[in-house]
């Protein structure tokens, strides 16, 4: 069987007798041809197994890649396992979908090469999902000058969409403050990389995961601010999934039994920590109560949670159609409402 020649523009211009750029136009400017030599170019095109020039090269003329990358924490499999993500992502998908642009996941937990494949893909701009703002591939992805949006953080000279999370987290206190509760344990993601274990609320909070610091020093602020004595209450970092929550609260319950409220800063770790105290013979809410973070379903057989809903499919959409639109500088608040369920 003889070799397939490669076609390219140029080759299909001189077989036809027509322009390199009237092909070029056949696929990338139709309006600028009679629909009869358009299809006379394509069917030609087709039948030699050529479906369109080389995106690559397009890119090099053009500058765009019309693509967008999307940095996130965990890794490449938590985007398709977490309800939000996985509603963000859909938001962002829908815009992309109505601009034709493509998208590069870049998770932060993988291997580093991985990370700087990823990184080195060609992408238009960047969303930034609540990142480790020192990590390396974001410093790289701020390097490089490119459009960048962030969600649920803000940085200088760029456009963002979040809720207002200390308002939502000062929300929480306030009504688990009005129940009477005094002493309360925080189930939070990491402050920074590989941070994890308990700590009295009270010790001074640093790091560089802005959503994280952000939603606890609100929560210290506010049960402050209502005469709580914040060194007997406890912060406990560890990894974002339902098992991690539940080892959470065990190990919140055990160092400090005179808790009576735990502050989990998504509904996975509120899943988690519900499971272990169910487990453990407490019962939700009379002797402990439990508040999550953005309304994901829960099973029918637990408790209704109390927790946070904010509508992370029109985040992603609006952070996505910013950063196609080449948007710099703006800030978009959504609005977020407390849901109070059985839990509390």
């Amino acid at each position: 069987m003889p070799i397939q020649k490669k076609m390219t523009l140029k080759s299909i211009a001189r077989e036809l007798g027509v322009t390199h750029t009237t092909v070029s136009n056949a696929y990338n400017n139709p309006e600028k041809l009679s629909p009869a030599l358009r299809e006379r170019i394509l069917a030609y095109a087709s039948s030699h197994y050529f479906h369109g020039p080389d995106n690559i090269g397009r890119a090099l003329r053009t500058g765009k890649s019309d693509a967008i990358g999307v940095i996130f924490n965990d890794s490449l499999s938590y985007v398709f396992t977490d309800h939000h993500d996985l509603n963000l992502m859909k938001g962002i998908a829908n815009a992309c979908e109505k601009k034709g642009a493509n998208i590069v996941l870049i998770p932060l937990k993988q291997k580093d090469n991985a990370r700087i494949n990823a990184i080195n893909a060609a992408v238009d701009g960047y969303i930034l999902n609540a990142t480790f703002n020192n990590d390396r591939i974001i410093e790289k992805a701020l390097a490089k000058g490119l459009p960048i949006v962030t969600t649920d953080f803000a940085i200088p000279h760029h456009s963002s969409v979040s809720i207002d999370n200390a308002s939502a987290m000062q929300q929480i206190c306030l009504h688990l403050l009005e129940k009477g509760h005094r002493r309360i344990g925080i189930i939070s993601f990491p402050s920074r990389q590989g941070r994890r274990g308990m700590s009295a609320l009270s010790a001074p909070l640093g790091g560089d995961n802005t959503l994280m610091l952000t939603r606890v020093n609100a929560c210290k602020t506010t049960l402050a601010a209502h005469g709580i004595d914040l060194a007997m209450c406890r912060l406990f970092e560890t990894e974002h999934d339902e098992q991690h929550g539940a080892l959470a609260a065990q190990a919140l319950l055990r160092d400090s039994p005179a808790i009576t409220a735990l502050i989990c800063l998504s509904d996975r770790f509120a899943l988690g920590a519900v499971q272990a105290c169910l487990g453990a013979g407490l019962a939700i809410p009379q002797d402990i109560a439990i508040t999550g973070f953005d309304n994901m379903p829960l099973p029918d057989s637990l408790p209704g949670l109390t927790t946070i809903a904010q509508d992370a499919e029109k985040k992603g959409e609006m952070a996505a159609g910013l950063l196609l639109e080449g948007k710099k500088g703006v800030h978009h608040n959504l609005g977020f409402a407390l849901i109070v369920r059985e839990s509390t």
